[in-house]
C-alpha cells in the first residue's frame, strides 16, 4: 500500500503543537517566561492524542497485507529504536555539556535503563521527558501483534465494545495494571485509528460510526474537560476529513515536512530546546526571538538526524531482513 501524505500533514500538525507547547506553557511551569502567559499554547500537550490515533491507524494497516509476525516485530523494531537511540545519546551528551543549574545530567546506568524504551514502567527518570509517550506506543504493539498471532485482529467491533468498557471500568473502580498493561489511558485513540482505518479501506458502515463516538465518549469520561472536548472534537474532524479525501486543503509542504522529520524531532526538541531558549535569554532581550530559532534549530537538528541516519538505517535494516527472509525462503523450499 503506497505512503499516505495526508498522514504526513497529521504528523506535522501533532508535531509543531508539541513543540509549541513545550517551549511556551511548559518551559513557563519549568524556569519561568518573561512575557504574558496568554500567549502560550496549552493546547499543543495533545498533539500526542493525535500521535496515537495515527498509530492505531498505521499499526492495523501495516497487519492488513499478510505480513508475518516476526516482519511486523522487525520493522517496529527498526523504525523505533535506532532513531530513539541516537536521539537518547545527542540528548544525554547536550545536557552534560551545556551545564545548566536546572537541567542536571543523569547518569550512565540510567542511560542504559533509557535505552530499554521502558523505563518508565520502572520508574527510572527519562533522559527527556517526551519519551513517556513511547510505552503507550510499545504496549498497543504488543496487543496487535497478540491478537494477529491468535487470529482474532479482525473483531474489531467486539475488540473495540470490550475495550472501551475497560478502559470506563478502569477509570471508576482503578483495574490493576490498567495504566500499563492494557493501556487504558490511552487506548481509545488508538481505537479510534483502527476504527477510522476500516472506515477507509474496508467499507465500514454506521456501526464503525458509532464505535467512533463511544471512542471520543469515553476520552471525555476518561478526561472530563471542556478544553479536552474541542482537543478530541478538532483530532476526530481531521481523520474524518482524511478518510473522505477532505484534508488536501491542509496539505501545505512545511506541514508534509513536519511530517516527514517527526519522529526526531519529538525525541529530541524538548530538553535541548530547553537549554537553547535559556542560553539565548540571556544575550536576547525578546524571548519569542529565543524560542523561535531554538523551533528553526531543532528542525534543523531533526533533518539532520532524519536524512543521514534514520533513513539510511531503516534501509539497510530493512533491506537485511529482506534479504535474510529471501534467502530462508530459498532453503525452505
Amino acid at each position: 500500500m503506497s505512503r499516505l501524505k495526508e498522514l504526513d500533514v497529521l504528523r506535522g500538525i501533532a508535531a509543531l503543537n508539541v513543540v509549541l507547547f513545550h517551549y511556551t506553557t511548559k518551559f513557563r511551569l519549568n524556569f519561568g517566561h518573561r512575557y504574558s502567559s496568554i500567549y502560550d499554547w496549552d493546547y499543543g500537550q495533545y498533539g500526542v492524542e493525535l500521535f496515537f490515533m495515527i498509530s492505531g491507524f498505521v499499526i492495523f494497516m501495516s497487519l492488513q497485507t499478510g505480513t508475518t509476525l516476526e516482519s511486523f516485530a522487525f520493522k517496529r523494531f527498526s523504525r523505533l529504536y535506532p532513531t530513539y537511540w541516537v536521539c537518547i545519546l545527542i540528548t544525554f551528551v547536550v545536557i552534560a555539556l551545556a551545564g545548566d543549574p536546572l537541567l542536571e545530567p543523569q547518569s550512565v546506568s540510567i542511560l542504559l535503563w533509557n535505552m530499554t524504551m521502558v523505563q518508565g514502567a520502572f520508574n527510572i527518570p527519562n533522559i527527556d521527558g517526551v519519551y513517556w509517550s513511547l510505552i503507550p506506543e510499545l504496549l498497543f504493539y504488543l496487543m496487535l501483534g497478540c491478537l494477529y498471532l491468535l487470529k482474532v485482529l479482525s473483531y474489531t467491533r467486539a475488540l473495540a465494545v470490550v475495550w472501551l468498557s475497560l478502559m470506563i471500568l478502569n477509570t471508576f473502580y482503578g483495574l490493576p495494571l490498567g495504566a500499563y498493561i492494557l493501556n487504558l489511558q490511552y487506548g481509545m485513540f488508538f481505537m479510534a485509528g483502527i476504527l477510522f482505518y476500516k472506515l477507509k479501506f474496508e467499507q465500514g458502515d454506521w456501526r464503525e460510526h458509532l464505535l467512533l463516538g463511544a471512542c471520543f465518549l469515553t476520552a471525555m469520561v476518561v478526561y472530563p474537560s471542556v478544553r479536552f472536548f474541542y482537543v478530541c472534537l478538532v483530532s476526530f474532524s481531521l481523520f474524518y476529513l482524511f478518510v473522505y479525501n477532505r484534508i488536501t486543503f491542509l496539505s501545505w509542504k512545511p506541514f508534509l515536512f513536519l511530517g516527514y522529520i517527526s519522529y526526531p524531532l519529538y525525541l529530541l526538541h524538548q530538553n535541548i530546546g530547553f537549554i537553547l531558549i535559556r542560553k539565548l535569554s540571556l544575550y536576547l532581550s525578546s524571548e519569542a526571538a529565543a524560542i523561535l530559532i531554538a523551533i528553526v534549530s531543532m528542525i534543523l537538528l531533526a533533518w539532520i538526524v532524519t536524512r543521514f541516519i534514520e533513513k539510511p538505517v531503516l534501509h539497510f535494516l530493512r533491506n537485511l531482513h529482506f534479504s535474510r527472509s529471501r534467502i530462508s525462503g530459498y532453503f525452505l523450499k
